[in-house]
């Protein structure tokens, strides 16, 4: 199909595309703006950043000893220790740090920094752990019996840039196992000599200790403890490098034979299993408040078993509560306080691993991290434990049944309240008897108080709660027996329970004057709440819970309430899972006056990471209730707390759920759940929840999502600009401007098909059968999803393509991404030419402009000769092929720039009508300016993929180290473009592929360089270099063949208007 047609109806349909361009860019532009306005607004409620400052007092020791005799790193990294003045013993003076000067005591740990990261980032952690240890000693002995201080080494990488080069990760990895080997040779001289490190990995350096266990250096068994801050497990952050890719996929594929058991044992897998079996890791996400890492990617779905690790979210940590940045992760002081004392809590200073066995070190982390409402929290109670016979029912109760008068199916219980006190000398005993009718009941349980132990139950206002068994024989031994009964006592009951205090979890303080969780967080000065949930699964192994009043009368401001009611009044649902008609309708629930204290609303329809949910909660607030309603949302390995529900209050759900490009499974966790905590003992109030989507605030949510699309789907337009240029260059020889191309490209004739199909693509890029089509097409090799499958023990998915979408009702963020990606074209292509007009209109007026325009000849194709052989040359030896393409872009400028002054400064959308291009040598001269214009377009659109690792070579070059980029000195990668700007330079014009095949492959190559931008361009970015390359290639090859043919053009030869060509 020719693009030639007649003149007046080609300039209507040019006029028209006018008119659709600057529509289509003004909404780009303006979706764009206001992307970047909800980006920067400031969150609030559970979003708001509430981290505390912190205080230390730093030391750094040198390890000198760790020299050149130990690793061929020594010359640009080195290893520090890190000594808390005032607390911990300094080293002794010495010119060599060794094993003899340093006075280690402690339990090894290793920090890791991340991307561009300081040493100096351990400070925080590691002052807290010293001051914990030191001014805790008692209660951490309590907790711990096997406690012992941390000796905190970190290593200082100068700064490098590990999200940018994979080589680089390996090189850490690598240092520090070497590193590892000589720490543990201090303390070889120790009563119990250290066999293995306790890891802290922030952002890269979390993935950098996983690369450790999989490398040939590794110390066997020198690693059993990993704890990353912010670290990308799911997903690569950039993908600018393919090393770096190459580098998780082997990673992940190491980590995932580790811990397949039904698996054909390979000689990967036995080395996998062996480095793993006792490993446990634990990922910690700030949540939304990191702008430089999606929250999405720090999760270890289809990674590490849940006997292994987990994710969470310092949103939901207990006393924490609060989401942090990437930076202050390491420092927030409500993080490190938790960290510190988990950290004390897994060490064992009597085992030479320093640490407890893997199944006590997981149930410390899930104590310490879970908020406690999790499905896998259940396993850690000690009411579990007791009901399943893990543990003894430890005592025996005795009651007199007048203290239960009118209590024995009691379902309520609130304090304070007016009541007349029995004259016992024995406390109230309440009793929520659990029927075994096969109905299944959740018991309730919030306070102002903590619980405590039965044994200290009167010493302050505080209840204590048990769950109990009826004693079943008179010859057990308990660890203490209570007889509330007197020598009047008629009737009584008897009972083995077990105490639950340890149970009960921390939620944020809500009362009708707080602000923010920060108020009742770690180390604030305000006591937060505290809640105790039991559902059938604890409460079937038990006939009764007890709750014991102390003698001390609770105060007007404490509460104590708790509930046994039926669990279906308890779980509600929000509407239906049709994300579209929460788009087009919402959802509303309303709940009923006489509802349970803590109501748990699961909403199907809220599983999406890329949206926002809005709920508007009316109620009418009651003086008479003693807290304020809260509200936990909680979604796979996040919770959050909306503190201080008042009426008409909208909360805002930021959810980690699906996300793109990361794996996840579908389970009852996919979905966002509500958990409703309010005083409905003291209100008779009705509540509604109206739900809908906030698409303003949805914004921010595809920033760090899709940051890397910037330059795939720009590129994804371009190339199909340069294949319409392409087509009209070979139908009617003519090589149309980029402007005048773009155009075309904005005819509805293309741009509606365009729109459609994108809609269905983004759709039906998430269906299994697409999906394994796109994978054998696909040059790299992605991750295993029957592996993920075999660790999760559940149907894992992955969508790598396009948007990476699992919604279908996003359908139109197909045609958003197709304006937004041509509105940017568009204003980079205007940008380009003002700039490029206005360069060549300033040399135009200089002096030597005509050396500028016209060197001499021989002398000019001598030193470009030279030069392009002295770049081809270093390539191999020194230089990294990203430099070269620099290079070629610096050239392709001057190219343009002199193509410009040549067609007396005329822009490339100067004529509005191809027809206007009559002359033969005004229309090669016209073609040449146009092609080296839209190739230098492309480039300049690709260049960004090629910075980052050229970053990195300036770095190391800094710092003098020659780090082995093998895979960035082929110089295979760029010389095809080196030798296409050269001919560029030279004035050689781009052949035209007159015969059927070359016109074919021409096309074939650009269309699936346009498609594979579009499809596999996020997640591969370093691909779009190669095919450019590839694009050149072709290019020249066309070239040497009308060059053998005597057909190739050069406009240096050519004479416009009888005068030779400013180009000569």
């Amino acid at each position: 199909m020719s693009l030639h047609i007649p003149s007046n109806k080609h300039n209507h349909r040019l006029q028209s595309s006018k008119y659709i361009l600057l529509f289509l860019t003004i909404c780009g532009l303006t979706i764009l703006s206001l992307i970047g306005f909800s980006f920067i607004e400031n969150l609030e409620g559970a979003d708001s950043a509430s981290c505390r400052g912190v205080y230390m007092s730093p030391a750094y020791a040198r390890v000198n000893g760790f020299d050149e005799t130990h690793t061929k790193f020594a010359s640009k990294y080195s290893l520090y220790l890190y000594r808390e003045q005032g607390k911990d013993v300094f080293p002794r003076d010495s010119e060599t740090v060794g094993a003899a000067t340093l006075r280690l005591e402690g339990t090894p740990v290793l920090f890791i920094p991340g991307n561009a990261g300081s040493y100096k980032q351990v400070r925080s952690i590691a002052s807290q752990c010293a001051n914990t240890f030191y001014d805790n000693q008692d209660q951490l002995k309590q907790m711990n019996s096997g406690v012992n201080n941390l000796d905190f080494f970190t290593a200082d990488f100068n700064e490098d840039f590990t999200a940018f080069h994979g080589r680089t990760m390996l090189d850490q990895a690598e240092y520090l196992n070497d590193a590892i080997s000589f720490i543990l040779t201090l303390y070889k001289n120790n009563p119990t000599p250290a066999t293995s490190v306790i890891l802290v990995g922030h952002s890269m350096g979390g993935i950098v200790a996983r690369v450790m266990l999989s490398l040939p250096n590794y110390v066997e068994d020198s690693v059993n403890t990993i704890i990353t801050l912010a670290a990308p497990h799911a997903a690569a952050p950039t993908t600018f490098d393919a090393d770096l890719l190459h580098v998780f996929s082997s990673t992940d594929s190491f980590w995932r034979h580790g811990f397949i058991k039904n698996l054909e044992e390979s000689k990967l897998g036995i080395i996998a299993k062996r480095r793993l079996e006792n490993i446990s890791l634990i990922s910690i996400t700030g949540g939304l408040l990191d702008n430089t890492l999606p929250a999405d990617y720090t999760a270890l779905t289809g990674l590490v078993p849940e006997s292994n690790g987990f994710t969470i979210a310092t949103t939901g940590i207990p006393g924490v509560w609060t989401p942090i940045d990437h930076l202050a992760i390491v420092w927030c002081d409500q993080l490190r306080k938790v960290l510190s004392s988990v950290m004390l809590q897994v060490v064992d200073r009597r085992s030479t691993t320093q640490t407890y066995p893997l199944k006590k070190r997981m149930e410390i982390f899930r104590k310490c991290f879970f908020s406690g409402f999790e499905d896998e929290a259940i396993k850690d109670f000690d009411a579990y434990k007791a009901g399943r016979g893990g543990e003894e029912l430890e005592y025996a109760l005795k009651i007199d049944t007048k203290q239960l008068k009118e209590t024995t199916r009691e379902r309520t219980f609130e304090l304070p309240k007016t009541k007349n006190k029995r004259d016992l000398d024995s406390p109230d005993m309440h009793l929520f008897y659990i029927p075994k009718d096969g109905l299944k009941f959740k018991f309730n349980f919030i306070s102002s108080l903590k619980p405590v132990s039965i044994e200290d139950l009167g010493q302050t206002s505080a209840p204590s709660v048990l769950l109990c068994r009826t004693l079943s024989s008179n010859d057990k031994t308990f660890k203490k027996d209570f007889d509330y009964t007197t020598g009047a006592t008629s009737q009584f009951v008897q009972l083995e329970c077990v105490d639950v205090k340890n149970d009960a979890h921390m939620i944020p303080r809500s009362y009708s004057d707080s602000v923010s969780s920060s108020e009742s967080s770690i180390g604030a000065n305000k006591d937060p709440f505290y809640s105790i949930q039991f559902d059938s699964a604890v409460l079937s192994m038990f006939d009764a819970v007890v709750i014991a009043e102390s003698p001390y009368g609770v105060s007007n401001d404490d509460f104590i309430l708790a509930d046994l009611e039926l669990k279906q009044s308890t779980n509600l649902v929000l509407g239906e899972s049709s994300l579209w008609k929460l788009f087009t309708q919402g959802y509303d629930i309303t709940l009923p006056s006489h509802r349970p204290i803590a109501v748990s609303v699961k909403v199907p329809s809220s599983w999406s990471s890329l949206l926002a949910y809005k709920f508007d909660i009316r109620y009418q607030q009651s003086q008479n209730e003693r807290f304020s309603p809260i509200i936990s949302q909680r979604i796979r390995d996040e919770t959050k707390w909306h503190i201080n529900i008042k009426n008409n209050n909208d909360i805002t759900a930021l959810i980690q759920g699906v996300s793109p490009f990361c794996p996840f499974t579908t389970n009852k966790d996919s979905a966002l759940e509500l958990q409703l905590f309010s005083d409905s003992l003291s209100s008779d109030q009705i509540m509604d929840i109206y739900m809908s989507v906030d698409w303003f605030k949805s914004l921010k949510l595809l920033v760090l999502k899709y940051r890397l699309s910037i330059i795939s789907f720009p590129v994804f337009i371009t190339t199909l600009i340069v294949l319409l240029q392409f087509r009209m260059y070979i139908d009617c020889e003519i090589f149309p401007s980029f402007g005048q191309a773009l155009l075309l490209f904005c005819d509805l004739k293309i741009l509606v098909p365009l729109s459609v199909s994108l809609s269905f693509l983004s759709s039906i890029a998430s269906q299994k059968g697409f999906q394994k089509l796109l994978n054998l097409i696909d040059p790299m090799e992605l991750g295993n999803l029957e592996l993920m499958q075999e660790i999760e023990d559940s149907n894992v998915h992955v969508n790598l393509y396009f948007l990476g979408l699992e919604e279908k009702a996003l359908w139109f963020f197909g045609p958003v991404v197709l304006v937004i990606s041509l509105s940017l074209v568009c204003g980079f292509y205007y940008a380009l030419v003002l700039l490029i007009w206005l360069s060549s209109l300033a040399l135009k007026k200089l002096s030597f402009f005509s050396d500028f325009v016209k060197p001499t000849k021989h002398i000019y194709n001598r030193r470009r000769f030279i030069g392009t052989a002295i770049l081809i040359t270093l390539i191999p030896l020194y230089l990294p092929y990203q430099f070269a393409y620099v290079v070629c872009c610096i050239v392709q400028v001057v190219v343009v720039i002199k193509a410009f002054v040549a067609n007396n400064i005329s822009t490339p959308y100067q004529s509005s009508s191809l027809e206007k291009q009559n002359s033969s040598t005004h229309d090669i001269v016209n073609n040449f300016k146009n092609f080296n214009f839209s190739m230098l377009v492309l480039m300049l659109w690709i260049l960004p993929v090629n910075i980052p690792v050229l970053i990195v070579w300036v770095h190391n070059f800094s710092l003098r180290w020659a780090t082995p980029f093998s895979s960035h000195h082929s110089f295979m990668a760029v010389i095809s473009i080196v030798l296409l700007i050269q001919n560029n330079v030279a004035g050689n014009m781009v052949s035209r592929p007159s015969g059927k095949v070359a016109a074919f492959v021409t096309k074939f190559i650009l269309a699936y360089f346009s498609l594979y931008s579009l499809l596999y361009g996020t997640r591969h970015l370093f691909w779009l270099h190669y095919l450019f390359n590839f694009f050149c290639a072709w290019i020249l090859i066309l070239m040497i063949d009308d060059y053998w043919n005597g057909h190739l053009k050069n406009i240096m030869s050519l004479k416009r208007d009888d005068k030779p060509s400013k180009l000569h």
